[in-house]
């Protein structure tokens, strides 16, 4: 038994909306099945007016088509009748052709002088003829519900194949090809379809209008039902990505804080501080402490936003990186070559921090061994680099930090970074985002 879960609640979809679409088309159907059943219903004014005009006629007459596609059936000698018109829609329904011999049943007219008209077909050349078998509708409950379930079965197919393509694939494997698939199957079906159209020893007509608009109407239906469930489906993944960034987001601004607040950071800041009021720098004691608020000022204030300019995220790499430079006096050094064209484009807040400080924790340096951190623009992107200069004692990466950037990065610019690491050099190369017009 199928339960109902979130991940088949498209396949209930499905099946749910098979069985209207099926019961829909198949509505007069239901409503002649329902008036044949209903004995204690009085029998309609025009059948009561048809039954009074009604004339058998014994004889049989020869059927001449005219060119307009309708025709007359001359009728033999010792008739009642001279001749009885026969519409084009007759002719075309059933299957009539020019000098058929038929028995029939005819109306007399309604203006004086006019030609008696074709009621029913009692034989047509030599054969009985069943009026109401070659006609497109159920005869028995049986053959309603076969027609019930074959629409049904029809309907579920078609929406199977366009609602199951992969959302990461090309347009042409989730529209064109689903869609072409599907209006073959209906097309298939129109000319296999069991129990429709004209039935008995007649062929169908293979341009049945009434099956036409019927598998029609089946298949723009779920057309329009997949284009629906791709919106939906597409709000629904909208929605999702704006509550994972927004977590990201605060999970990101927690730890960007705690990084640049915590004990650690707060102590070394305070001994470079030191140390220039105890040698008398006053100059750049003071200039120490406006880029150590800034420091502070733009994490608590960015860590709001989820993009900053590139202008932006350099002033800020300006303020941190004095107060490395400080600390790490002679040893530290950083080459900045940003082009201008691209100093209002956007980026990640607080993308290039976690990079220096994953350079500045993971390398040694000393006098004799300075690390240099480089950061430039190349085809669009940001590439912070550094050498690899091995400690003595590593410490343990879990890469979190990385992993951290690399999820925002994808999640806000639906691009990822790359990093490439060889035995000299670490880079990582940041995408921005187009430029805003």
């Amino acid at each position: 038994m199928i339960k109902y879960t979130p991940k088949n609640r498209v396949l209930w979809g499905n099946i749910l909306l098979s069985i209207a679409v099926s019961l829909l088309v198949n509505f007069s159907y239901l409503l002649v099945l329902f008036e044949s059943h209903n004995s204690d219903k009085d029998r309609p004014e025009w059948l009561e007016e048809y039954e009074a005009r009604k004339v058998v006629i014994d004889t049989e007459g020869t059927l001449h088509i005219m060119p307009d596609g309708y025709g007359f059936l001359v009728m033999d000698e010792g008739s009642v009748v001279d001749s009885v018109y026969v519409n084009s829609g007759r002719v075309w329904r059933f299957g009539l052709k020019e000098g058929d011999r038929m028995r029939v049943t005819a109306l007399t007219p309604e203006i004086e002088g006019a030609h008696h008209s074709l009621f029913t077909i009692e034989t047509l050349n030599g054969e009985n003829h069943d009026y109401a078998a070659r006609f497109d509708k159920p005869d028995t409950s049986s053959q309603t519900v076969l027609q019930i379930i074959c629409y049904a079965l029809l309907m579920f197919v078609v929406l199977t194949i366009v609602t199951r393509s992969s959302r990461k694939s090309s347009i042409f494997k989730r529209y064109f090809l689903p869609y072409l698939l599907s209006l073959l199957i209906v097309a298939a079906f129109f000319f296999a379809a069991p129990v429709l159209g004209i039935k008995g020893d007649v062929p169908r007509n293979s341009l049945d209008i009434v099956l036409m608009l019927k598998c029609m109407f089946v298949y723009v239906v779920a057309v329009l039902y997949a284009r629906i469930y791709d919106l939906v489906y597409q709000r629904q993944r909208i929605e999702i990505k704006n509550a994972q960034l927004k977590n990201e987001n605060l999970t990101t601004r927690y730890s960007a804080l705690v990084s640049q607040i915590s004990p650690h950071f707060l102590f070394n800041s305070l001994n470079s501080l030191s140390m220039l009021v105890r040698e008398k720098l006053n100059e750049k004691a003071l200039t120490y402490i406006d880029r150590l608020s800034h420091v502070f000022r733009y994490v608590i204030q960015n860590g709001q936003n989820t993009l900053s300019t590139v202008a932006d995220e350099l002033q800020f790499i300006d303020s941190y990186r004095y107060l490395l430079e400080v600390r790490y006096a002679d040893k530290l050094f950083f080459e900045i070559d940003i082009d201008p064209a691209y100093m209002e484009r956007q980026m990640p807040s607080l993308a290039l921090q976690p990079l220096i400080e994953n350079a500045v924790k993971h390398n040694a340096i000393t006098r004799s061994k300075p690390l240099t951190i480089s950061i430039f623009t190349k085809d669009g992107k940001i590439v912070v680099s550094n050498p690899i200069i091995p400690k003595i004692e590593a410490e343990l990466s879990t890469g979190i930090g990385l992993k951290n950037l690399s999820t925002r990065w994808q999640m806000i610019t639906e691009h990822d970074i790359e990093v490439i690491r060889t035995d000299d050099s670490f880079e990582v190369h940041l995408p921005l985002l187009p430029e805003t017009k």
